[in-house]
């Protein structure tokens, strides 16, 4: 019986299974992490600023690492923003684009700032997320257009290209945010 139970064990634990916040990558010693600005290789000005601070605040918020400038992180957390893209998915009777799917990919890397030892590695990360272009389209009561900064009313007043790139801002913020939650994810808890 202890036989059994020894093999079962050793089976979960090579199939990669540990607890929620144990990830294998961190070393016990490690207390700080220094995030690096993503090369930005997208036409979006100024979005590797809100990784930057999405990053941060992320791992702020659950406090297993202290926030700290580069280079004094016992890890250095850096990558890159390969890609943002906004592709239509939805059209009217009229051939008129009224959904778009926004799209963000990026690569990152977490080293042991001492040894230079990578101990997490993605090299392509996407994350995506759906905005309306038509007023007709936008979901008022939806959590995404409660968190922005455009009042209901105003909608009517907007014509499609404004209400479009009003819209596609707030998804790059999402896409910005849900990004830095599956980094910390990947790199924190192994998932």
């Amino acid at each position: 019986m202890k036989r059994l139970l020894v093999l079962i064990l050793a089976g979960v634990s090579g199939c990669g299974y540990h607890l929620a916040g144990q990830g294998p990558a961190i070393p016990a010693a490690a207390n700080t992490i220094s995030i690096r600005p993503f090369h930005n290789r997208t036409r979006e000005h100024g979005l590797e600023v809100y990784l930057q601070r999405a990053l941060e605040d992320e791992f702020r918020r659950h406090g297993r690492l202290r926030v700290v400038p580069d280079p004094q992180g016992d890890v250095v957390l850096s990558g890159e923003i390969k890609t943002i893209t906004s592709t239509p998915v939805a059209f009217s009777g009229t051939d008129e684009a009224v959904q778009y799917q926004g799209v963000m990919m990026i690569a990152m890397r977490l080293t042991e700032r001492e040894s230079g030892r990578v101990l997490h590695e993605t090299k392509a990360l996407q994350e995506t997320q759906d905005f309306g272009a038509v007023s007709g389209v936008v979901i008022q009561s939806s959590p995404h257009f409660q968190r922005g900064t455009m009042d209901a009313r105003d909608l009517a007043n907007m014509n499609n290209v404004q209400l479009g790139e009003s819209r596609r801002t707030v998804a790059i913020r999402a896409l910005v945010d849900s990004t830095a939650r599956d980094v910390y994810l990947q790199t924190m808890e192994g998932f």
